[in-house]
C-alpha cells in the first residue's frame, strides 16, 4: 500500500446524487449531489447543526415549560419545526456540491434555490442523515 491510499476526502467530495422530488412525491429528474458525511465540510457542517439545535433547545426551554403548564404545544411545535427547517436548509446549502440543472452550480444558486423550494432543505439533510447512518452500520 501507499500513503496516498489513505486519503478520503477527495473520494468523499465526489458524495452521491440525490433526486429531486416535485412537491407531489414524484421524481423531477433533476438531482442534487450531495458529500459524503465523512467529507470534512459535512463533519464540519453536522457538528455546527448539533451545536445550534441544542442552543435552539435550550433557548426555547422556558417556551416549552410554558405550553407544558397550558398543556397545548401548539406554539412550541410551530416555532421549533421553523428552527429545524432553517438549520436543515443551513446544512444542505454545507453538503450540497453540485446539481444536474442547465444554470452553473453556485453556492449563490443553490442558496437561491433552497429559498425557492423551502422543503428541499430538509430532504437534503434526510438524504444525508441516510447516508451517514449507512456508513455507521458499516
Amino acid at each position: 500500500m501507499k500513503l496516498s491510499d489513505f486519503y478520503f476526502e477527495e473520494k468523499a467530495q465526489i458524495g452521491n446524487r440525490m433526486p429531486i422530488l416535485l412537491q407531489d412525491g414524484t421524481d423531477s429528474g433533476e438531482w442534487l449531489n450531495v458529500v459524503s458525511p465523512d467529507a470534512d465540510a459535512a463533519v464540519k457542517a453536522g457538528r455546527a447543526f448539533i451545536f445550534a439545535y441544542r442552543a435552539k433547545v435550550a433557548e426555547l426551554k422556558p417556551l416549552e415549560n410554558k405550553c407544558k403548564k397550558a398543556k397545548d404545544y401548539l406554539e412550541y411545535n410551530e416555532v421549533m419545526n421553523t428552527a429545524c427547517a432553517d438549520l436543515n436548509r443551513t446544512l444542505a446549502a454545507e453538503v450540497v456540491n453540485g446539481w444536474s440543472f442547465d444554470e452553473p452550480f453556485t453556492k449563490e444558486a443553490l442558496n437561491g434555490l433552497l429559498d425557492q423550494y423551502r422543503a428541499l432543505g430538509s430532504a437534503v439533510a434526510k438524504f444525508h442523515n441516510d447516508q451517514r447512518n449507512t456508513l455507521q452500520a458499516k
